[in-house]
């Protein structure tokens, strides 16, 4: 029997502190005869190992668990997608399972992607991954170099003739089944081959198959290739080469309020995480043998850092702070640990949910973050009215937008879907009519206004459904800088109907090229006289040409460039005031949740070119995403999870005390606000066109362009993102590139029910393109793709 009152001192513990997961943090309710130990009470003694690594492991006890409110930070037993599992020196890739898709970059450009469920005749049953192609790539990792042996248990769909290679090399032929039987093959990486980290290893077949599926499943694959139930990598002998590796149900259990994990005898579970400073990890086992825990660290030795036997556990992992840590949990026996936790002793208030009526959405095109005091103190840039604002709110410091120009990304914030996911990512796209915005959920509930300044978001382009009031400034010809766009917003603040609650969207421009203010603004940057080529008054294709190259700038002319732009920040300041004292003065600041975020940044040479629309650095996709929850926010917070404009939908959602839809990609992150905290790492993932993709998680930043090439970047030690360090960091590489690969699958969401959504294009007839012309966006030369500046 497990120990109970251990039981119920680890769950007063952890529900101190909530959860944003869709699953509840582990609570225990007392029974008759139990008390819950009061906040801060000592937990049992804890069997630990000294985290020296070095010598033997003389364990000692830990006399008593240091004080303070937990904080949950990984719920080791709910997130088992994210694990890498070895079974004694092998690792394994379970490829019919969700985790899968951490190996497939969740099947973006590796043609590996759909998984079906088979039982063939006299065999073992088979969860396997579809190659949906003559050849795919699946990226497997080791921690040693070779020789290795690739063991792959797998069946090919036309031709079996197999030829595998490791990084474009061919190391290997072998001969699938073709009869629907699954075999094993084998083959020997040689150790000029193989490397310690990540390996794109590709497999290929010359001709494919059909696949019959029900059409619940989603039907038949016409162009099936391989299909693959595991694959393992590692010493020329395995006694273990044939068995099936554990499922997750078997791993994994929830029950009621508790998650437990059961790691097979010789198994190892490895999860990997930026260890916060004061981390613990602690829970409850039972059963029989022990589990070693050990931490592996890029440029490290293993590192032991204890030993957890029935009863209690609190292991100290301090030693670990600050870096990207592997916690390998090795199995010895049958041991069965209940809501394993990494949490730190940090937690803070649980704060009441609000009660919010309105919703407001502002967005100011082409903001970057860190012209923002809140994001960059020393900013030279001056917004009083935003700086006073944003003391009551809560500034999300690690906010991404999902693509770098406009249309998809703020397609992205109004739908709650990704840019791959709606589509309407080209210059010629429309956003579908099957794509539902925040103005149409909300349906008639919310009186809905919208006040555009951007042309490519307009009727034209799919961004009029649902609303009661829709301008479009350059649609209509109309003026389109902040004061006009604040004067209508407040006229309609008055003009709407005053017993129902409105959902407001507000899109101011200045910022985004031509960058024309005020002389009165531009003096405060630049006050000497200039007489260069950087003038928006005669050239709106300005920053084309320096993009291009035709146009060759000087340190001054770039010095002047820039003043312009940050002119334009403290000329919308000035009339974003006046909005958010209006909200005031009309009694609805306390009644509506207000968030304030950009669609993307803007380019200053920071890697060699300007404006935006050409890369996923971070002064492109790192934007000012700051909320005002009236009650929640007043005292003003900093947040440093990575969250995304994909999240805010979902967010409104929750602050209203609305059910979330199930469609939506994002999550929210008012729990955060509240105090709660996410119980796995939070990611924020972006794309650029099919060629791009990446993943920010604490202080990595992963880039991925196509399915070969990847950079690394650790944003702590190098914020400007100018030394790619995934050569050195193998195991960060995995981290980052695996959550990326799980949340591009959707399986951090796997509730999501959702019909495929078409494209939809149209041809750009010639005023609307003069509008975005007058707006500088220039002529479509990538593909017929814009190339917003």
């Amino acid at each position: 029997m497990i120990d109970r009152r251990a039981l119920l001192l680890l769950a007063a513990g952890l529900c101190a502190c909530g959860s944003s997961s869709d699953t509840p943090p582990a609570t225990a309710t007392p029974t008759e005869g139990t008390t819950t130990p009061e906040e801060g009470e000592t937990a049992p003694p804890a069997t630990t190992e000294s985290p020296s690594g070095e010598g033997d492991h003389a364990t000692t006890t830990t006399p008593s668990a240091p004080r303070g409110t937990p904080r949950v930070r990984y719920a080791l037993a709910r997130h088992v997608p994210r694990a890498e599992l070895r079974q004694d020196d092998t690792l394994v890739l379970d490829m019919g399972v969700p985790g899968a898709a951490k190996y497939t970059i969740g099947g973006w450009r590796t043609r590996v992607g759909a998984s079906v469920h088979e039982r063939p005749a006299g065999q073992p049953e088979a969860s396997a991954s579809v190659i949906e192609n003559v050849t795919g790539f699946v990226i497997v990792p080791s921690d040693a170099p070779g020789p290795r042996t690739l063991r792959m248990r797998a069946r090919a769909l036309g031709d079996g003739r197999l030829t595998v290679y490791v990084d474009g090399e061919t190391v290997g032929l072998a001969r699938l089944p073709t009869d629907g039987t699954y075999g094993v093959v084998e083959i020997t990486i040689p150790a000029e081959r193989l490397h310690v980290g990540e390996n794109m290893v590709q497999l290929r077949i010359p001709q494919t198959g059909v696949l019959p599926r029900p059409a619940s499943e989603g039907g038949a694959i016409s162009n099936a290739g391989v299909l693959i139930d595991w694959i393992r990598l590692g010493p020329a002998t395995d006694p273990h080469a044939s068995e099936q590796p554990p499922s997750p149900e078997t791993l994994a259990t929830v029950d009621g309020s508790h998650a437990r994990l059961s790691i097979p005898d010789g198994w190892t579970l490895g999860y990997t995480m930026e260890i916060p400073d004061g981390a613990r990890l602690r829970g409850v086992a039972e059963g029989e043998g022990h589990v070693e825990v050990l931490a592996l660290r890029d440029g490290h030795e293993p590192t032991s850092v204890g030993r957890i036997a029935a009863g209690s556990f609190d292991l100290d992992l301090d030693a670990l702070a600050g870096s990207i840590a592997r916690l390998d949990l090795r199995a010895s026996g049958e041991l069965r640990l209940t809501d394993p936790t990494v949490v730190t002793l940090d937690g803070r208030p649980t704060a009441t949910r609000p009660t919010i009526r309105n919703v407001l959405v502002y967005l100011t095109d082409t903001l970057r973050a860190d012209k923002l005091h809140p994001y960059r103190p020393e900013s030279r840039v001056r917004t009083p009215n935003f700086d006073s604002w944003a003391h009551g709110a809560a500034v999300m410091m690690r906010g991404h937008g999902q693509e770098n120009w406009t249309k998809p990304s703020v397609a992205t914030l109004l739908s709650g879907l990704f840019p791959w996911e709606h589509h309407a990512t080209t210059e010629d796209a429309v956003l579908p009519a099957d794509v539902q915005l925040l103005s149409e959920r909300l349906g008639r509930e919310f009186h809905s206004g919208a006040f555009i300044a951007n042309g490519f978001c307009s009727d034209r382009f799919g961004f009029r459904q649902g609303w009661d009031t829709f301008r479009n400034y350059v649609r209509e010809g109309e003026r389109n800088q902040a004061q006009f766009v604040a004067a209508d917003v407040l006229s309609w603040l008055d003009e709407r109907p005053q017993d129902e609650p409105f959902f407001l969207y507000v899109h101011t421009v200045d910022p985004h090229v031509p960058y024309l203010p005020p002389e009165e603004m531009l003096a405060l940057y630049d006050p000497n006289p200039y007489d260069g080529p950087v003038d928006f008054n005669r050239d709106r294709e300005l920053l084309e040409h320096v993009k291009s190259g035709s146009l060759q700038v000087n340190e001054r002319d770039r010095e002047h460039l820039e003043a312009l732009y940050d002119g334009e920040i403290t000329y919308h300041d000035v009339h974003f005031g006046s909005i958010m004292e209006g909200l005031e003065r009309r009694g609805l600041a306390e009644s509506t949740i207000v968030v304030f975020t950009a669609d993307h940044g803007e380019e200053f040479f920071d890697h060699g070119s300007v404006g935006h629309g050409h890369s996923v650095y971070e002064e492109l996709i790192n934007v000012p995403l700051v909320v005002r929850v009236p009650g929640v926010t007043d005292e003003g917070v900093r947040l440093d999870d990575s969250v995304g404009l994909v999240d805010v939908l979902p967010t409104i959602y929750d602050a209203l005390g609305r059910p979330i839809p199930d469609d939506l990609s994002g999550e929210s992150f008012l729990p955060l606000l509240l105090g709660q905290t996410a119980d796995a790492p939070r990611v924020a993932v972006t794309g650029f066109m099919e060629g791009w993709r990446a993943v920010n998680v604490g202080r990595l930043k992963l880039i991925q362009r196509t399915e070969r090439r990847v950079m690394l970047h650790d944003l702590v030690e190098d914020p400007d993102e100018l030394t790619d360090v995934s050569a050195d960091r193998p195991i960060a590489v995995r981290y980052a590139r695996g959550l990326l690969g799980l949340h591009l699958a959707g399986v951090e969401r796997p509730s999501r029910q959702r019909a495929a959504i078409r494209e939809e294009h149209l041809q750009i007839d010639a005023e609307t393109r003069r509008q975005l012309e007058e707006l500088g966006y220039a002529g479509a030369s990538r593909a017929g793709v814009a190339q917003p500046h």
